[in-house]
Parts: C-alpha cells; structure tokens; sequence
C-alpha cells in the first residue's frame, strides 16, 4: 500500500494543515476551482493509487457548494484507485433535520449522508452531530468524536470562580452532564418554549438550579445566529450569574451573529475551529481540534 494522503476542501485549510502536521500524514496536491457558470471544478494531482486517502471538509458557508465539493474530490481519488477513503467532516451541514416535525418535510441529514456516501466514501469521522441519531444515516463506519474534552481543558485553565454548567434547553442535558462531569461542576437547565413560526428566537421559561453568585458556563453543540444564547445569558445574568461564559463545538455565526454576540450580556465565547472563523472578535477564542483529529486519523492509518 502506498503512503495514506489528507486532501483539503476549501472549507477549512487551516485546520487541514494543523491535522497534517500533528498527524505526520502529508497534504495531497490538489487544485479547486468554480467554472463561469458556478460549476466546481476538481482536479487531484497526486498519485493515490492503492492509498489511505482522507478528505478534510466541513459542510460549513457555503454549505451546497461545500458538501459538493466533498464530493467531487472523493468521486476522483475512488476514480484513481484509491484503497480507503475517509470523509473527515468537522461540522455536518444540515444536521437541523433529522426527523420530519411536520408532514411534508425532508430528512435533509439523511440524504446528504447518502450523497456523501454514494460518491465512494469508505469511512465517516464526525465531530459533535446536532443529534447522535445521524451516525446511524450513514451505510459505513462512522468514527464518531467530541470536543467536550477539549474545550473542557482549555476552560479549566481559566479558573473561574464557582462554574456551573448550564444545558440551554432539556435536549442538551445529556452534553451538560457529560461537560459538568469534565469541570467536576454543578449542572443547571434552562426549559424554553421554541416559536416555531420564527427560527432561532426563543421564548424563556425557567431555570433549575442555582447560578446566583456564580460563573454560569453555557454548552451547545453550535452557536448559528447567537439568539439562543443571548436570550439564555440574559436570564442566566436576571438570575444573578457572576459570569456567563459560552463553550460550543461549531461556531457557525449567521446573520451577523459575532456582532450581536459581541453587544450581548456574554462575557467569554469558546468554540472549536470544526468551522473557520475569519471575522475577529475580543469576546471570541478558538480552541482547535486539530490534536484530536489527528490521534483518530493516525490510528486509522
């Protein structure tokens, strides 16, 4: 077999760079490019006959053309006779839909998989799905990752006084828990009722547990526009926390959402670099995962 390869979509580079360096796995050569007519255009340089390949590609803005991309790269190196190919995605694009809430809607996490799958995708690794039910969408092996360990180290190394980790809404207790039991801290909820005839806007009800006098630490999945969390830490600072200190694995920042963040009640924003932030913000630290996708790409090897 000849020497494994990682090929980087054009959605996060850097992390692919930082993954090759920690991993001692090489960059292959590759040229990405858009036709006139918004057509992508491939074309893999490097020899990958009968090599572990990995593709790099989160399905982060612009979601269609990242996810095509992704493609289109693993439909060429199985083309060239690739032995494995594993789609390293970071952050899963349309992962918001993974049931039918209403009659008429589309499972959208199911059919990118199979898209993704059906180009020649051998292996899947996945870092912090919106709902662990997608791992099942995929037909191959599915290495599934979190950052909890990550963020939760880089978290401690601020001290914060009295933490207490906060799940924003009861479908994310079970990643409360789990973060609460790294910080070795008190867990608290907040139960929300969601308007479903406006996205991303909430209505507050309640919150279980004592945060007063405390360093509320906020854990989700993704931050998309900021409004969950800005209402949530305008509750957490009415109920008298000390501090409110946001931690996510995605940081997708929609809709001018570094901005609103950034005139918000949030003191402290943690988020991994699964998407590539170029907008910079005082409030804003990315903590990498590149470390930890590396040990799991290396013991693929």
């Amino acid at each position: 077999m000849n020497s494994p390869k990682i090929f980087a979509g054009s959605s996060n580079p850097d992390l692919a760079k930082a993954v090759s360096l920690r991993s001692k796995v090489p960059l292959g050569k590759i040229e990405l490019g858009v036709f006139s007519d918004g057509e992508i255009d491939v074309w893999v340089r490097d020899d990958v006959n009968n090599s572990n390949i990995f593709i790099l590609q989160s399905n982060s803005y612009p979601v269609n053309q990242n996810i095509i991309e992704l493609a289109l790269i693993a439909d060429a190196v199985r083309r060239s006779g690739a032995y494995k190919i594993t789609a390293v995605i970071p952050y899963f694009g349309y992962s918001r839909k993974e049931k039918q809430t209403r009659p008429g809607e589309p499972i959208s996490a199911k059919v990118i998989a199979d898209l993704i799958v059906a180009s020649g995708i051998n292996k899947v690794v996945c870092l912090d799905l919106h709902a662990d039910a997608i791992v099942g969408f995929f037909n191959v092996p599915v290495i599934y990752l979190t950052s909890l360990g990550v963020l939760a180290k880089r978290v401690k190394g601020e001290k914060f006084s009295n933490p207490i980790v906060v799940a924003p809404d009861v479908g994310g207790v079970k990643r409360a828990r789990n973060f609460a039991s790294l910080l070795n801290a008190p867990l608290a909820v907040i139960e929300k009722h969601r308007q479903t005839n406006v996205r991303d806007q909430i209505e507050v009800l309640s919150v279980s547990g004592e945060v007063a006098g405390n360093t509320a630490i906020i854990i989700d999945d993704v931050i998309s526009t900021g409004g969950t969390i800005i209402e949530c830490a305008g509750v957490l600072k009415e109920k008298g926390a000390k501090k409110v200190v946001v931690c996510a694995t995605h940081g997708v920042f929609a809709g001018g959402g570094i901005e609103r963040l950034a005139q918000s009640v949030v003191d402290k924003i943690f988020v991994t670099d699964s998407i590539r932030v170029t907008e910079k913000s005082p409030k804003i630290e990315v903590v990498s995962v590149a470390g930890l996708i590396a040990d799991c790409l290396t013991q693929e090897i």
